[in-house]
């Protein structure tokens, strides 16, 4: 800041402080823009990264529920399978009458995975790493950081329970077992079984982030379309 010293002689003490006080209003003006423009550029800052987390997040809903609805239309599919196993290996039917049942039943797509929403944070990671974040609204702020924290626990969850129930060798091993015509009724029914379970803890913590969403962020929700409901 560039102080102009004055160019006449102060003749009185009068004339010295509205010097001085020109001086002081000058700095507390220059102060005083300073901080409108700071805090101008941290609303708009704030404002902007709204509008990005909220985006991320709507785009995130809409995938859990269309995988939701994807998942639950599996797992009718899979629990009348899993159901048809079990009397199959009890009553020994044949293993080629079972193959061609499950061929049948699954339209010739006996498909041993999951489908998992897309959690995307990259407009979360940045508000935080070029400090927006600190620049939104307080409660909104802990809104967005409850959401994400769900989003990752949910991840945490999926990944301990498809490790418990799912083994990718075993799955890749039915799958061509199926297309080969080699499987056998039991190995099959151990992994409709292990997927049927899997799909079923998917479905309720896919409901549970649902529900997450729902409390923390309402407006969000209202705003997002549901997956449609065969």
């Amino acid at each position: 800041m560039h102080i102009e010293p004055p160019n006449t002689r102060l003749e009185s003490f009068r004339d010295f402080a509205k010097h001085y006080l020109m001086i002081v209003l000058s700095i507390l003006t220059a102060l005083g823009l300073e901080a409108w423009i700071e805090h101008t550029h941290h609303v708009h800052a704030a404002a902007m990264a709204s509008a990005q987390i909220e985006a991320e997040l709507g785009a995130n809903l809409a995938d859990i529920r269309k995988m939701h609805e994807a998942d639950v239309q599996r797992l009718k599919v899979l629990t009348q399978l899993d159901d048809y196993l079990i009397q199959a290996v009890k009553d020994g039917t044949d293993a080629a009458a079972v193959r061609q049942h499950v061929n049948e039943q699954t339209k010739g797509h006996f498909f041993l995975g999951l489908y998992l929403p897309e959690m995307r944070h990259e407009a979360w990671d940045v508000a935080v790493a070029n400090q927006s974040a600190g620049w939104i609204d307080a409660n909104r702020l802990r809104h967005y950081a409850t959401i994400f924290a769900d989003q990752s626990e949910f991840e945490r969850r999926i990944s301990f329970n498809t490790s418990v129930n799912l083994l990718g060798s075993r799955m890749n091993d039915v799958d061509a077992g199926l297309r080969a015509g080699t499987i056998q009724p039991l190995e099959m029914m151990n992994a409709v079984n292990s997927m049927d379970s899997s799909i079923g803890d998917t479905v309720v913590a896919l409901n549970s982030l649902e529900r997450a969403f729902k409390l923390e962020m309402p407006d969000l929700v209202a705003a997002s379309p549901a997956a449609p409901r065969h």
